[in-house]
């Protein structure tokens, strides 16, 4: 018999695929409130063992993810302030679109260690009427595996075109790749598709209040993608505290010289590295693996006072520098509290 029996479980609503309706014309808008007994109702009459647990429910949104902001962000973080410890509940699922749900995933793992139950991020590929959405079958899986007692963390759960059901730390999560409908991240767990999901789950690696020290997030982050051609010259840095520069697979990042002692170009990034100095901006490589060093390019950024995210993904990174940026973290301190 499940620890969680006799609890209930909570449901955030942000909006999504997942909580829209089709209208005559096929356009597509979130309506949370009707999604909120749509998805229960379905449940209720699966074959579930737990198809009569009983939900509560908070709209913290109705938005498609891909309009999801550093306002919405802090009032989704609001809303988990005020359950406190939130213990009446045997766990929370989070109902969130698709496009920006790795960075939310991210977000949440960073603020959510204090809780002592599990957080579900839940969503569809297509909207919940449709015989071919995902959807049901998502929030049927973070039921079980909440009721059979997963150890508390934030998880995405989502069943991918190849017919497995998969759950992600959500620290782990990566962005759905373009032209894709699948989510993907290291170390993905595999439910068998045996009708009652369950796995023992991963326990956070240490507890910290971060939610209570801050009561927003503050815009200053800067998220850049490299790409050939990239010119630094026209990058605008005012109201920009902290860059988080994404790199090549290799870790890898243009310079633009052949040689340490040589002349670099607009197109390098030690001509932004100069820029971020004279601004007085943190500039952050991620993800960048140490040995990167190894690379002439990279070192060379590195030795000139770039500073590295290593063993995060590029979300993850972003996330935490918010966070971070937030708490009015700045420099190593910055540093610091990203790669704790």
């Amino acid at each position: 018999m499940p620890l969680n029996k006799n609890k209930k479980i909570l449901i955030i609503l942000t909006g999504g695929t997942i909580c829209s309706c089709e209208d005559s014309n096929g356009e597509r808008s979130s309506q949370a409130d009707t999604a909120q007994y749509k998805i229960t109702s379905i449940f209720s009459e699966s074959d579930s063992p737990y198809n009569s647990v009983e939900f509560d429910y908070i709209i913290s949104t109705d938005i498609l993810s891909e309009n999801m902001t550093l306002e919405t962000w802090s009032k989704l973080l609001a809303d988990f302030r005020e359950l406190g410890a939130a213990e009446e509940y045997a766990g929370i699922i989070v109902l969130h679109g698709t496009d920006t749900l790795a960075y939310t995933s991210s977000l949440l793992s960073v603020m959510l260690t204090h809780l002592d139950i599990p957080t579900f991020l839940v969503s569809a590929q297509l909207p919940l009427d449709n015989k071919a959405t995902n959807g049901n079958a998502n929030f049927r899986a973070a039921v079980e595996l909440i009721m059979n007692g997963i150890k508390p963390n934030v998880y995405a759960v989502y069943k991918n075109s190849d017919g497995n059901m998969y759950v992600h730390l959500g620290s782990y999560l990566k962005q759905c790749a373009n032209f894709s409908d699948d989510f993907y991240s290291c170390d993905a767990f595999t439910i068998t598709n045996n009708g009652n999901a369950s796995w023992e789950g991963v326990a956070f690696a240490r507890k910290c209040d971060y939610l209570n020290e801050i009561t927003e997030l503050k815009d200053g982050v800067l998220l850049l993608v490299p790409y050939v051609g990239l010119n630094y010259e026209s990058i605008n840095l005012s109201n920009v505290s902290v860059v988080v520069h994404n790199t090549y697979h290799t870790s890898s990042v243009c310079v633009e010289r052949s040689k340490k002692t040589g002349e670099y170009s607009c197109n390098s990034i030690l001509y932004f590295l100069d820029k971020c100095k004279d601004c007085g901006v943190d500039l952050l490589l991620a993800p960048c693996d140490p040995d990167a060093f190894s690379y002439e390019s990279t070192g060379d950024a590195l030795s000139n006072g770039a500073l590295y995210i290593s063993e995060k993904t590029l979300e993850l990174a972003y996330a935490k520098s918010v966070v971070g940026f937030s708490m009015g973290l700045r420099g190593e301190s910055l540093m610091q509290f990203i790669n704790e």
